[in-house]
């Protein structure tokens, strides 16, 4: 074979590779948007309880944890769990570094008597992100937000009633950790134990409240994406897969029946 043939012919294979990489990604191109706006579309805010400035907050550490109710309208995908807090000293502080955050997160049901059962129903280990607020707990201390996204491994809850507890286990090392779950509200109830597997009480010392979090998620009835929008998206997808499957030695051969 000719120099020349061999660089015409390597051209041609370097220009159908270049055209069937272009083809892939306009195939999908429109399936990712359509995903994304599903996505988009049906994750909400299904429950809230929103944190108050200058509220008082409840010590939830590995020996001392803390626990509160909320309610589903339906069976819900949860994607991502946000709360606030406090810490008798500050993690900011260059001057008092403390070991790093050791959260755990639990869901409880209902044991029957309005409160949550001993053991959790779903165990996340995975760590939130920490940002400032402009909040401050009773004694002035700084409050911070904690994000946990759940997106990538959700956790399906059933409707009605479920339990939260958030627990800052980074104190097993270091006595002079303690994290503090700021309250929403002094008016509402959540509950306490001491230790993994304890039966849950209600907060034995006044004030009592609610806890402040909030959590998101897909309910069972999703908000859908335009069917007209979905039809577009997907002929796009397909006129670029039959384009794909003509394009040299890399299209596709016809499944047979």
């Amino acid at each position: 074979m000719k120099r020349n043939d061999m660089t015409s012919n390597g051209a041609s294979l370097y220009a159908c590779s270049l055209g069937c990489r272009a083809a892939m990604a306009r195939t999908l191109l429109p399936l990712a948007l359509a995903a994304s706006l599903i996505g988009a579309a049906s994750a909400a805010v299904v429950f809230e309880q929103a944190p108050a400035d200058g509220n008082d907050a409840f010590l939830s550490i590995s020996a001392a944890q803390s626990a509160d109710g909320f309610v589903l309208s339906t069976t819900t995908s949860v994607t991502g769990l946000t709360w606030w807090g406090s810490y008798l000293e500050d993690p900011g502080d260059p001057a008092t570094p403390l070991r790093k955050d050791d959260f755990t997160v639990r869901f409880f049901a209902d044991d029957g008597s309005g409160a949550p059962k001993a053991l959790p129903t779903e165990t996340i280990l995975q760590q939130p992100a920490r940002s400032s607020t402009l909040l401050v707990d009773k004694e002035r201390a700084p409050v911070y937000r904690f994000d946990l996204d759940l997106a990538l491994a959700p956790v399906t809850l059933a409707a009605g009633r479920n339990y939260l507890s958030v627990v800052n286990q980074f104190d097993v090392l270091d006595s002079r950790a303690e994290w503090y779950w700021l309250l929403s509200d002094t008016t509402g109830q959540n509950f306490y134990r001491v230790v993994d597997r304890d039966p849950w009480s209600r907060a034995l010392n006044p004030p009592k409240g609610n806890l402040a979090f909030q959590v998101s998620g897909n309910p069972g009835t999703a908000i859908p994406v335009p069917g007209s929008l979905l039809l577009v998206l997907s002929g796009l997808a397909g006129l670029n897969l039959v384009g794909l499957r003509g394009r040299g030695e890399l299209a596709a051969s016809p499944v047979e029946g």
